[in-house]
């Protein structure tokens, strides 16, 4: 089903998504991702993978698309992690640090290995030119934390 977007969320048309090697360690149940007998797990089932993506606009209410300086049909690229805003490290300006640490695909929300896919208000998210071809696109997350 095509998900609704709530308050402050917008409705992504998915573009392209890349595999990321974290993507294939998760898949092939590594211990980092799904606990061992020393550590729980980090991972949550039942989610949707997917956090290497660019994807179009199609929804989201006029609030929300102005406070982002957005329009229906703008592309865009999120970053992977969606932090709370309210640990020490985001109120300090370091959110990549996010102590609660949601990620699209792995953690809090649903990542865009799926025609659509809801970008939470917390997200960050960045233009990307519609002259980029998607699979080029894609690979904003990767080489912006690499």
């Amino acid at each position: 089903p095509v998900p609704t977007p709530g308050p402050g969320e917008l409705l992504l048309r998915t573009d392209a998504v890349g595999i990321c090697a974290s993507d294939l360690k998760c898949y092939h149940g590594a211990a980092k991702f799904w606990g061992d007998e020393n550590r729980p797990a980090w991972a949550e089932t039942n989610r949707i993978p997917g956090h290497e993506f660019v994807g179009t606009v199609i929804a989201g209410d006029d609030t929300t698309l102005t406070k982002r300086k957005l329009s229906l049909g703008d592309r865009i690229a999120c970053e992977q992690i969606v932090p709370c805003w309210e640990c020490r490290y985001c109120l300090e300006g370091a959110y990549w640090m996010c102590a609660v640490h949601d990620m699209f695909g792995f953690k809090g929300h649903d990542g865009a290995m799926a025609e659509y896919v809801l970008v939470p208000a917390k997200a960050l998210t960045h233009p990307v030119s519609a002259d980029l071809p998607g699979q080029v696109a894609a690979f904003a997350e990767p080489l912006s934390c690499a």
